[in-house]
């Protein structure tokens, strides 16, 4: 009956530290994931500001540098447009070659306008709405958010305006009769025209999947709990064997030493009798105390 209470003991007292612990856990995923949430964020940010600050950089060069060099030609030809002068048409092409790294297959760069000279540059629903955005604010410098599309992955997009702000881009998008020809011969003239200084006529789109280079929130939850589940799993068989050595056995043996007188004479209530610690001093107190009332 007494081993039966030890026992008791011993598993109330294990219970009620694991829901402690599971309270615990409880309490340490919610911390952890929202702490995961936010990083990840950052993370993805940051690296979309980066790819953004690339792109800006090959437009400057192309602006600066090429387009001296290969507007003249385009001006006076009857052939072929040579789009390599265009900063929007040398920053695509340089993502392009980019993605061709499986790192960043999965990054996209757009840059999309109402009202482009090549078709394949018109925003679709949810980039003309961003760049609404930009029109309806001059103020706006950049926009962010997630976009939910039908993919595998959330797509995390940081967006800024392309203001039409040097007098020379009117040459290509003002009226078709100050449009180079060889302009006109590759695109025609119906796109890309009526634009005016100081407009937003488009907008800068990287978009990176909400995961890139970060295990899923999902996954990562799912690790966790598995890690903290196999760690609380050994604490407790650890901590029910070192109960049971330091504090239930002995505890059993002392209340075996109270019901019955037969057994201190037995092994195990010598070895009690030995030890230096509580339950020692409490044994060879009993003792005491029955031979003073024998």
């Amino acid at each position: 009956m007494k081993a039966n209470q030890s026992s008791s003991a011993l598993t109330g007292f294990l219970l009620r530290f694991v829901g402690l612990q599971f309270v615990a856990l409880i309490l340490a995923l919610v911390l952890i994931v929202s702490g995961y949430t936010l990083v990840t964020r950052t993370y993805v940010r940051f690296q979309a500001s980066q790819v953004m600050d690339v792109m800006l950089a090959v437009r400057e060069y192309t602006s600066r540098k090429i387009n001296p060099l290969i507007a003249p030609i385009n001006d006076t030809s009857d052939e072929a447009f040579i789009p390599e002068a265009v900063p929007s048409y040398s920053a695509t092409k340089v993502f392009e070659y980019l993605r061709l790294n499986n790192a960043y297959s999965d990054f996209q760069y757009r840059e999309a306008a109402l009202n482009p000279t090549s078709p394949s540059d018109r925003a679709s629903a949810t980039e003309a709405e961003i760049i609404g955005r930009f029109e309806g604010n001059p103020r706006l410098r950049e926009i962010s958010g997630i976009l939910n599309d039908n993919s595998d992955h959330n797509q995390y997009f940081l967006a800024k305006p392309i203001r039409l702000s040097k007098e020379s881009c009117l040459v290509c998008h003002s009226t078709p009769d100050r449009a180079p020809k060889s302009q006109l011969i590759a695109y025609g003239d119906k796109n890309g025209f009526g634009w005016k200084l100081g407009d937003v006529v488009g907008a800068q789109i990287v978009s990176i999947p909400i995961d890139s280079g970060l295990p899923s929130p999902a996954r990562f939850v799912l690790l966790l709990v598995l890690a903290v589940g196999l760690m609380s799993l050994a604490v407790v068989v650890v901590g029910q064997r070192f109960f049971e050595a330091l504090i239930a056995r002995p505890l059993r043996q002392v209340l075996r030493l109270v019901s019955d007188e037969s057994c201190g004479a037995d092994e195990d209530s010598r070895h009690l009798h030995q030890r230096q610690d509580e339950f020692g001093k409490l044994s060879r107190w009993i003792s005491s105390l029955r031979d003073s009332l024998k």
